[in-house]
């Protein structure tokens, strides 16, 4: 973000909150940074109630406020003076004793003079614009909840969410993306498609695939198998419980206490629902004695995991207390970690090309933060091997990774490959990562050339990951237009009246026969209409038949986008759906 941007949108914050107080709103102040879009402010409201019917006069105060021209400007202030300025607010407090604890300096920003009547206050660090005409055009966009500082065991506050610009047509061209981005949140499309389902009698965070989400679902799997059968991966299957020993041996049980879901049994056996699929592999391997002759081994599951989310993280696809993940788990020598690290890419890469996703993402090397090493698990020495060989490979392939510290998993550094989402936040989808350590903690060995045990490396790798998360990127970059191959229903055939409603069942039932994904809209609507709904589902083809296509033993083919051809044999289409299925097109062609 452009630093005076950054500047306005901070300020239009403070302005925010200046006009609300100018409006006789009773609220403490709580907090209210600039974001990458615009701008959020939390408080406590004290009396009343507020909501969006309140932006207009809101926004009309911010208006005047901004054409006043007020100085905004910075003032050093002592500990006491700053709790006797904000002595009636607990929030503020709170900051005033962190920045105290932090050794930091601290300031407020006056808007106005502080001895002027319109003149406004609060505790902040900047950066902040010179004057309030500085700011630009600013527009409240929504309110919601929010826990102060982000954890639900505290007082849940108000939340409003705002953006500003420097001039009017930027913001118009903004809000015009973001109604584009509204219609495409997966939430809405995948209601209106009739994809997956949420249920409070299930319980929040617990996602149901419908038959259309399931088919979607399904067919990503079957081409991620397929594509990975290539480099020799072979599928396994894992329960959903494990004995609690399996993740203190793993670390999970300790570096993730909170987020088990734990089981104990009638015969007090504790158990806990698996919340990643790696310890489980490990037995696997684990089960008979290995060779170097062996290796690699590379094991591929898509499974259900399962975390204590917190609830108010949980949200649509993206995060879910139970979800089916893509996983897999090669064990090796140290001498092919290179290799097959590329292959896994070369599977990603491939993966997503197929779906028009590769080159719309970036890539991340997830690496361990040295000053929180109580984070992760292994020996400091196989972690920078690991993350030197990641780096060495990124430049081989020219991935123009950047480095994130801190992001790395428990047991090792990784490549992660990034996509954003219609609200423009960074998903993690696909990821491979170098393991030294699990391995170890579970005394896995094979047997090297000379007769001695030795340990191996484990590799992770998910393609798409989460398929929940990857269903819900899939949604919002096509708009729930999917490939063909993909889609829940890929022809809908649409009788005009009841003198074609037999040959329509004829069609529907053979190309049932040809495994092609097919309905029939035999109702007594319009044509139009019966057009438009097959249109609204997103649904590829639409065959349309009437008394002479009927005669003809034709069909007149529509695509979903309104493209349209005549007279067709049906033999002809067939033959076109089944190459477009076949060959995996991102094109719906006639």
């Amino acid at each position: 973000m452009e630093n005076k941007l950054h500047e306005s949108r901070h300020s239009a914050e403070h302005v925010l909150t200046q006009a609300m107080k100018n409006l006789g709103y009773k609220f403490h102040m709580a907090m209210g940074p600039a974001t990458d879009d615009g701008f959020y402010f939390d408080f406590e409201l004290l009396e009343g109630t507020i909501s969006e019917d309140d932006f207009p006069k809101i926004e009309k105060e911010i208006e005047k406020i901004i054409k006043l021209d007020l100085p905004i400007t910075e003032h050093e202030i002592n500990a006491d003076d700053a709790r006797k300025l904000f002595k009636d607010n607990p929030y503020k407090q709170e900051w005033i004793d962190e920045i105290i604890s932090n050794e930091s300096p601290l300031t407020i920003y006056w808007i106005g003079t502080p001895d002027a009547k319109d003149s406004f206050v609060d505790l902040c660090k900047g950066p902040h614009v010179n004057s309030t005409k500085e700011i630009g055009v600013v527009k409240l966009l929504s309110i919601a909840g929010a826990y102060w500082r982000g954890s639900e065991k505290n007082k849940m506050l108000t939340r409003i969410y705002g953006t500003a610009f420097e001039t009017k047509k930027e913001l118009e061209e903004y809000l015009e993306k973001k109604e584009k981005q509204s219609a495409n949140d997966h939430r809405i499309l995948g209601k209106k498609l009739d994809l997956f389902a949420f249920s409070d009698l299930v319980g929040k965070g617990f996602v149901m695939y419908t038959p259309k989400g399931t088919i979607i679902k399904n067919e990503l799997k079957n081409a991620l198998v397929a594509m990975s059968k290539k480099y020799g991966v072979l599928e396994v299957n894992i329960p959903h419980l494990a004995k609690i020993d399996l993740y203190k041996i793993s670390g999970h049980a300790d570096k993730f206490s909170d987020e088990l879901f734990r089981v104990t049994t009638h015969y007090d056996e504790e158990f806990v629902l698996k919340p990643v699929n790696c310890p489980h592999h490990t037995q696997i391997y684990a089960s008979k004695p290995r060779s170097y002759r062996d290796l690699p081994i590379r094991y591929i599951e898509s499974t259900q995991q399962h975390r204590d989310e917190k609830p108010g993280a949980i949200g649509g696809l993206n995060r879910t207390r139970s979800f089916e993940i893509d996983d897999g788990h090669t064990f090796c020598t140290p001498n092919q970690i290179k290799q097959e690290v590329i292959n896994t890419i070369k599977i990603v890469e491939e993966f997503y090309t197929g779906l028009g996703m590769w080159g719309k993402h970036w890539v991340s090397l997830s690496f361990s933060d040295p000053n929180t090493p109580e984070k992760y698990i292994g020996e400091p020495k196989d972690w920078q091997k690991a993350e030197e060989m990641l780096q060495q490979i990124s430049d081989e392939l020219k991935l123009n990774a950047k480095v994130m510290i801190g992001e790395a998993a428990l047991y090792g550094p990784k490549i992660d490959f990034m996509l954003k989402d219609v609200q423009g936040n960074d998903r993690q989808l696909a990821t491979v990562q170098v393991d030294f350590a699990m391995p170890k903690r579970f005394e896995l060995t094979y047997t090297d050339e000379g007769g001695v045990k030795k340990t191996p490396v484990m590799m992770h790798r998910a393609i798409l990951g989460s398929y929940g998360r990857f269903i819900a990127n899939l949604i919002e970059s096509t708009g729930g237009a999917f490939p063909v191959w993909l889609s829940p229903v890929q022809v809908m055939v649409i009788a005009i009246s009841e003198k074609s409603f037999d040959y329509a069942k004829k069609i529907e039932s053979e190309l049932n026969m040809e495994d092609i994904r097919v309905e029939s809209d035999l109702s007594s609507e319009t044509m139009g209409n019966k057009i438009r709904k097959a249109g609204e589902q997103k649904v590829p083809y639409m065959l349309i038949i009437g008394e002479k296509e009927a005669e003809a033993k034709t069909v007149s083919i529509r695509t979903r986008d309104g493209k349209q051809k005549n007279n067709v044999d049906l033999k002809t289409f067939t033959s076109m759906i089944k190459t477009n299925i076949m060959t995996k097109s991102l094109e719906v062609n006639i």
